[in-house]
């Protein structure tokens, strides 16, 4: 189950993240730096919403229900942790029910009902967009003169045996 493994690391990279952003000036932290959504608050919660849509919605059959976050109204670093919880937390009760069985189940995005991805390419799906965004994030961070966290799989697992 190496999805699963992949989403871990997206959770402990996102923590670690969020501590960076607590440390940083909140005017810089909404500040539009021109990326693919224009803040780095924007980009932290595009990422976390991607895998709240894919994990929480789609793949559990409940899209219906999904409402789109407006980043604008996250006006402080507690308000972004907690919506960081409330994911993480359905997220990883998912992925305790997990069996190969589910992992090979299809699911259809809703806006390709067409094209059916099995649970386990959704998994891996979410976590590359994360890397994507997050690779932003390590440009910003070094702006800031800040060290951004496991710019590696390798020093992941090193630290996650």
């Amino acid at each position: 189950m190496g999805s699963t493994r992949l989403i871990q690391y997206t959770h402990a990279v996102r923590r670690r993240y969020l501590k960076i952003l607590g440390e940083l000036p909140w005017d810089e932290v909404i500040k539009d730096r021109g990326a693919s959504f224009p803040s780095i608050r924007d980009i932290f919660l595009h990422a976390l919403d991607a895998e709240d849509l894919f994990i929480n919605y789609i793949v559990q059959g409940k899209y219906e229900k999904w409402v789109s976050q407006d980043y604008g109204n996250f006006l402080k670093i507690h308000q972004i942790e907690g919506r960081v919880d409330d994911v993480e937390k359905n997220v990883d009760a998912y992925l305790k029910t997990l069996t190969e069985r589910e992992l090979d189940r299809k699911v259809a995005l809703p806006w390709r009902p067409s094209f059916l991805l099995r649970v386990d390419d959704v998994l891996i799906n979410v976590a590359i967009e994360d890397a994507c965004h997050m690779g932003e994030l390590i440009a910003l961070m070094w702006q800031f003169d800040k060290e951004p966290p496991f710019l590696s799989w390798s020093a992941f697992v090193e630290q996650n045996p």
